[in-house]
C-alpha cells in the first residue's frame, strides 16, 4: 500500500476458502475470511467489496452476510432467523461455522 498508494481498493472475496468447500479445501471460519476484509478496511480508502467463488451456497451467503456486517460496523446474530430457506442451514442453524478435521497440509517454511 505504501509503494503503491492506490485512491481505491477493489477487493474480491471468493468463499471457496472457507471450511466445507468441496474444492477450496482451505478450511477457513468465516472469522479468518472476515480478517481480510477488517484489515483492507483499516486502510480507510473507499473499497468495493465483490463476493465471488465458493461451491456451498449456504456458506457463500453467510459469508456475505458477515463480511457485510463488518463493512457497515453493524453486527449480526449468529442464529440465523427463520426464513424461506431456514432448512438449508440446519443442523446448527448458526452463522458462523465450525471447521472440519481436515489436515492442514501448509508449512511455515517459505
Amino acid at each position: 500500500m505504501e509503494s503503491y498508494r492506490p485512491g481505491a481498493i477493489v477487493l474480491q472475496c471468493g468463499a471457496d476458502s472457507l471450511t466445507g468447500d468441496r474444492l477450496g479445501c482451505f478450511n477457513l471460519t468465516l472469522k479468518g475470511h472476515g480478517e481480510c476484509v477488517t484489515f483492507m478496511k483499516s486502510f480507510g480508502l473507499p473499497m468495493l467489496v465483490l463476493g465471488g467463488g465458493g461451491y456451498n451456497i449456504r456458506n457463500v451467503s453467510r459469508a456475505w452476510t458477515y463480511e457485510t456486517s463488518l463493512i457497515l460496523d453493524s453486527p449480526v446474530s449468529n442464529h440465523i432467523p427463520y426464513n424461506d430457506f431456514f432448512q438449508y442451514y440446519g443442523p446448527d442453524f448458526n452463522l458462523h461455522l465450525t471447521p472440519t478435521d481436515m489436515t492442514n497440509m501448509n508449512s511455515r517454511e517459505v
